[in-house]
């Protein structure tokens, strides 16, 4: 090589190695979106450093679906290419197979979770891993494997042997006794929603001139003062958040994905107003919400609405066998799964859903007199059913249910200023005959696209507002 191609080559390795000293320090002192575009120029001058494609990986990981994917895929990428990763459980290499696990569980693929929480948990030999293992072979439907794994994490860490997974243990093993003849006699049913293809279409013209076309006369009441409350199902939070990024002022109550039936937001406005409520329940409430959220600020922003959007999420819920009163599980998949032993999970009635959505426009609007309601359907499919093998008949028995309790309350209760906005129908239909719809941010098909999101807003806010 001559001098001038070693001059060239230093000068390069020089400057490649300023930009990973101030990519780090940037690190250091938290500037993360500067750390972002400083790893990012190392990557494009240095493809093959390891721990730089795994921190780049991290920081675009900004919690939305599709950017969730992208870190995904970069971490995956580095895993196939460096298999000798697994064989040296060293802190780092253990910390990016939990990270491109964690991300996997989070949106898909489950098969390849499984198999990198399997290798880490025996590599780490850590509670915390063998607590995840077990949850995510429950979504598997790995229960044998998934029971073992929480016993390992117990034995491995006392701080896990507490009562919940004790009855979660118990339940599983007493179920596992009772062998194939209980199976055969009703034993709770688990499916999973299957893969789907993206879809394709102009939505908002579709939504304007096909589907939601009743609400062309509706009133124009929409302009960048008004303000949201919304709640609901996971969907409530994405149109909340899109009607944000639009310019307007929103706030989505957030719970917890196990808040997204009408009886659990019927429990939740009984803890608003003080009323009398089981204390497990009152107690799993307060440990659902989000930090910084409290009765009073919920109550101020609600009494500042001018919009109220209440997203209908499922219909099936788990009920006292003996009771029939509603019960609150705690979120957890492995012992959700054991608790569809010992509560019944049922997909409730009209009436019930519409008793209980009456119920909780009637408490808005007493501390918020002449609020406007919008009242839809979130598309989001039943993940999981313990009633029925296949869940797309469960989720279609269940989004049925509530659009039929959207249309009573909106319909048939004799209440004005109240609307339904067809987001079910732009999402399953509009969805069925284009794509794009569903997994096209991170390949999961129970997640809706944020374009059709988007889209639908824009259509919505076009249907409510003056030309």
């Amino acid at each position: 090589m001559s001098t001038t191609a070693l001059d060239s080559h230093t000068q390069f390795q020089s400057i490649v190695g300023q930009i990973r000293t101030l990519a780090y320090k940037y690190i250091e002192d938290k500037d993360f979106v500067s750390a972002q575009l400083a790893f990012q120029k190392l990557l494009e001058l240095d493809p093959k450093d390891i721990n730089a494609r795994f921190i780049y990986a991290q920081l675009i990981d900004d919690g939305s679906h599709k950017k969730r994917a992208e870190a995904r895929d970069m971490m995956l990428a580095i895993l196939d290419e460096h298999p000798e990763i697994f064989d040296e459980p060293s802190e780092g290499n253990l910390h990016l197979i939990r990270s491109a696990a964690v991300r996997c569980s989070h949106v898909g693929p489950f098969t390849r979770s499984m198999e990198l929480f399997r290798k880490l948990a025996r590599a780490s030999n850590q509670a915390a891993d063998y607590f995840s293992l077990s949850e995510i072979l429950t979504q598997g439907n790995e229960f044998e494997e998934a029971v073992a794994a929480l016993e390992k994490a117990i034995k491995l860490n006392p701080a896990y042997d507490n009562p919940i997974n004790r009855e979660t243990l118990e339940l599983a093993r007493s179920n596992a006794k009772k062998g194939k003849a209980k199976e055969a006699k009703g034993r709770a049913k688990v499916g999973r929603y299957p893969e789907t293809k993206d879809f394709l279409g102009d939505l908002q013209t579709l939504i304007t001139s096909h589907i939601a076309v009743n609400l062309a006369a509706a009133p124009k009441f929409l302009d960048k003062s008004t303000r949201f409350f919304t709640m609901g199902s996971c969907f409530a939070r994405n149109l909340s958040k899109s009607l944000t990024d639009s310019g307007y002022s929103s706030h989505h109550m957030e719970i917890s994905e196990y808040i997204n039936t009408t009886f659990a937001n019927r429990v939740f406005v009984d803890w608003l107003r003080d009323a009398q409520i089981d204390p497990e329940i009152r107690e799993r409430i307060v440990e659902l919400l989000p930090p910084g959220s409290s009765k009073e600020n919920t109550l101020a922003v609600i009494k500042q609405a001018d919009v109220f959007i209440l997203t209908l999420g499922v219909a099936a819920a788990f009920f006292d066998r003996e009771t029939g009163a509603f019960v609150l599980p705690r979120p957890t998949a492995l012992n959700s799964r054991a608790l569809a032993e010992k509560y019944k999970f049922r997909t409730a009635s009209v009436q019930e859903n519409v008793d209980n959505v009456l119920y909780l426009i009637e408490f808005i609007r007493s501390i918020r007199p002449g609020i406007k309601v919008i009242v839809t359907v979130s598309p989001v499919p039943l993940l999981t059913s313990f009633e029925y093998e296949s869940v797309v008949q469960a989720d279609c028995l269940s989004k049925s249910t509530m659009r039929l309790v959207a249309h009573e309350v909106v319909n048939n209760s004799n209440l004005e200023d109240i609307w339904y906005w067809p987001s079910f129908e732009v999402f399953r239909w509009a969805g069925s005959n284009a794509s794009s719809f569903f997994a096209a941010d991170d390949g999961a098909a129970w997640h809706v696209s944020e374009d059709k999101v988007s889209a639908t807003v824009r259509a919505f806010v076009q249907t409510f507002s003056p030309a």
